[in-house]
């Protein structure tokens, strides 16, 4: 007798919960994130956060809203960015595991690695490349070539 009223209150309170949950819930998550992830992405402000859209419309050719550029940013460069296996704030952990609204292709991913690869630059540090044309010169190729070649003789 005691157990329909509680067994009614619990159908209704779950799908109603369930409901809020799945409608609100991601809101939340993404409201609590990005406080936190644009202090870091972008330590110059709102100038800097500019420039990435710019750079950003211009290799997708405007397919793309800013709130759905942003949102891909945030995911890819805060993974990159934030490490998650030390301590890490709750929202931020759940809306980096979320997945990103927009899908690129493959030649808009390899822009996008390109140009953000270093993105928030550390204060104080030079910039440095990786490429080094000298390394691809025919006479340097041939001199390592051959010390590496001596060395293996086996």
């Amino acid at each position: 007798m005691y157990f329909l009223p509680i067994a009614i209150a619990l159908g209704i309170i779950a799908p109603l919960t369930f409901v809020i949950v799945r409608r609100y819930f991601p809101g939340m998550v993404k409201k609590q994130a990005l406080k936190q992830l644009e202090t870091l992405l972008f330590p110059k402000g709102h100038l800097q956060k500019v420039e990435v859209l710019k750079t950003f419309r211009g290799f997708t050719g405007d397919r793309f809203s800013d709130e759905e550029i942003l949102d891909y940013f945030f995911k890819i460069k805060g993974l990159q960015t934030v490490n998650i296996n030390t301590k890490t704030n709750f929202w931020v952990k759940r809306y980096l595991f979320s997945p990103t609204a927009i899908k690129l292709n493959y030649f808009e991913q390899v822009k996008f690695y390109e140009t953000f690869l270093n993105f928030p630059e550390k204060t104080g540090m030079t910039k440095k490349s990786f490429f080094k044309p000298e390394k691809f010169t025919h006479r340097n190729y041939k001199t390592d070539h051959v010390r590496r070649m001596s060395r293996n003789i086996v």
